[in-house]
C-alpha cells in the first residue's frame, strides 16, 4: 500500500528528529486526521509528500518507524511517553506533480478530499492508495 502526506505547512522533520536519527520526513498524532491510515505504515512503505508549493516532489520509503515521541514547542522534549509517530526515510523517487492531479489520476478518496477536484480539505493529513 501507499501513502500522501501533506506538509504543505514546511515542517522541518529532519531538523527536529535529528536528535533520533538521520531521515525523518513526517511526523503525526493519534488526534490528527488521518491517523488510522497513518497507523498502517510499515517499514518499506511508500509516501509521497505534499509539499508547501502543494506539489509531490519526493517519494520516501520508509526505513524507520518511531512511536511515543514527546514534543514540546517542536523540539523533542523526551523519544518515550509522547503519542507522536515518526517516520524515516530514503526518497526513493521525484515526480514533481500538483497533487490534485495525481490525486484524481490516481483516483484516491478520503473524507478531506473533494472528491470532484482532489483538492485538499482543511486538516487533511494522510491517506492510503492502492
Amino acid at each position: 500500500m501507499k501513502f500522501i502526506v501533506s506538509n504543505i505547512g514546511d515542517r522541518n522533520h529532519e531538523s527536529i528528529f535529528s536528535v533520533i536519527t538521520k531521515g525523518a520526513f513526517f511526523d503525526l498524532t493519534p488526534i490528527q486526521h488521518g491517523w488510522d491510515d497513518y497507523l498502517n505504515i510499515t517499514i518499506a512503505s511508500l509516501v509521497y509528500v505534499i509539499d508547501k508549493k502543494r506539489n509531490i516532489q519526493k517519494i520516501y520509503r520508509v526505513t524507520g518507524i518511531v512511536d511515543g515521541v514527546m514534543l514540546k514547542d517542536n523540539d523533542i522534549f523526551s523519544i518515550t511517553g509522547g503519542n507522536t509517530r515518526v517516520l524515516f526515510g530514503e526518497v526513493v523517487d521525484e515526480l514533481d506533480q500538483h497533487y490534485s492531479d495525481f490525486i484524481q489520476a490516481n483516483n484516491i478518496l478520503s473524507p478531506k478530499l473533494n472528491p470532484k477536484t482532489g483538492k485538499m480539505y482543511p486538516g487533511f493529513n494522510c491517506v492510503s492508495f492502492k
